[in-house]
Parts: C-alpha cells; sequence; structure tokens
C-alpha cells in the first residue's frame, strides 16, 4: 500500500509540474498573453499612424492651403511681400537656491 500511495504522490507531482511548465502550460499562456498585449498595442499605434497619415493625404489632394501651411511650418518659406518677425522670448532669471 506505501508503494502505491507513493507512485500516486509522484503521479500528481508529474501532472502538476506538466500544467504547470509544460509545453501548453501555465507559463506558456501567460508568455503568449503578453506578446498578444504587446503585439495589439503596436497594433493601434500604427493604425493612429496610418489614419494620420490618410488624413494628411486627403488634406493634400484637397487644396493648396494645406501646401502652404505645410511650407511655412515645416520648411520656414515666406512669401515675397511678407516680412519674417522671429520673436524670442526671455528666459526669466532664477535665483540661486541657497
Amino acid at each position: 500500500m506505501k508503494i502505491f500511495a507513493v507512485i500516486l504522490v509522484i503521479i500528481i507531482a508529474c501532472l502538476g509540474w506538466q500544467t504547470y511548465n509544460g509545453r501548453n502550460g501555465i507559463l506558456h499562456y501567460r508568455e503568449t498573453e503578453q506578446k498578444l498585449k504587446a503585439a495589439s498595442a503596436n497594433t493601434e499605434r500604427l493604425q493612429r499612424r496610418n489614419q494620420a497619415l490618410e488624413d494628411e493625404i486627403s488634406d493634400l489632394k484637397q487644396g493648396n492651403r494645406v501646401v502652404e501651411e505645410l511650407a511655412r511650418s515645416e520648411l520656414g518659406m515666406v512669401k515675397q511681400e511678407e516680412t519674417f518677425y522671429r520673436v524670442i522670448e526671455k528666459e526669466e532669471k532664477t535665483s540661486p537656491s541657497k
């Protein structure tokens, strides 16, 4: 009877180990779940980026105002009859800490 109990305990221990560490065990499930969350977050980020690019493309196709705005903001372009003013804000003087 003792041998039967020892064998039974060994079998239960092996099954428990397989359930936790086995091929489709709990650890494998958790790793796969984390990879899925990371992939989902990356997919969502890329979808937002693609939507922004699609919006920008549709704006560019619709008119010259958007092209002019992009040229002014990104390239610093100015029309011939315009005067360019650059405003530089003063830095506040901070007192030395004691």
